[in-house]
């Protein structure tokens, strides 16, 4: 079983390498807009794999200059990418706009080439299209190796639906199916970890492992993180 830890932003990229250490975590996935080459070679020593990650601009050329930076990335030994579409109105990265499949297609086949054969995911809310329903879905998922609905069941704004992290976790699989998702490689992520309870974490890795799924996917590293949920990620055994 592989343990994936997300992070947005870090202060400091040792303090970020100890927690995901004590986490016993596998790999890593850290937002492109921070030090990836520093990331790489610290995280690598440690024998914990990279993935980039970023939302990216629906805007051409801040999203083509995304996939220059990815490409770089892999150059000095990334070891996946995970593309995030969003839809917010009026931002620059709001994907859920009519229009936007060629860019989309464009975005990912400059990844898939620099990539050489390692992972591309996508992810973004687990309704996928009942909630985007004009973002270029298909053009992602046809470049996609991995599918990762975000099926947070508690975030800092309060729980999400019923707040059940299997009931998410089995609806995510069913809209990201809908929207065109290969099920077999459908691996819905558990967060916000700072609103979570160590219950809810044992709940959702036991639901995984019903699904035969091999990968948990935990969003995201902060300092408001209780240490009684760091502790039942690390109980989790690879």
């Amino acid at each position: 079983m592989e343990k994936i830890l997300w992070v947005v932003k870090y202060a400091n990229v040792q303090t970020f390498a100890k927690t995901a250490v004590q986490a016993g975590v596998t790999g890593v996935a850290i937002r492109t807009d921070n030090d990836l080459d520093t990331a790489l070679q610290v995280f690598h020593d440690k024998g914990i794999k990279v993935y980039g990650w970023r939302w990216p601009s629906a805007q051409r050329d801040a999203a083509m200059r995304e996939t220059d930076r990815v490409a770089t990335a892999f150059h000095h030994g990334l070891d996946g990418y995970y593309v995030d579409p969003e839809g917010q109105a009026g931002a620059s990265y709001d994907w859920d706009q009519n229009g936007l499949a060629s860019l989309a297609d464009d975005f990912c086949t400059a990844i898939k080439q620099a990539s050489g054969g390692k992972v591309l995911g996508v992810t973004s809310h687990f309704r996928a299209n009942a909630i985007f329903p004009k973002l270029p879905w298909a053009a992602f998922f046809r470049h996609a190796d991995l599918f990762l609905p975000q099926a947070y069941w508690r975030t800092e704004n309060g729980p999400v639906g019923h707040a059940i992290p299997s009931e998410n976790y089995l609806k995510a699989i069913q809209y990201w199916k809908a929207a065109g998702a290969s099920g077999s490689r459908i691996v819905p992520m558990a967060g916000e970890l700072a609103s979570v309870s160590p219950s809810e974490i044992a709940e959702y890795a036991h639901t995984a492992a019903q699904q035969n799924v091999d990968q948990l996917h935990f969003y995201t590293c902060e300092t408001s993180v209780k240490p009684a949920v760091w502790d039942a990620i690390a109980g989790l055994k690879t």
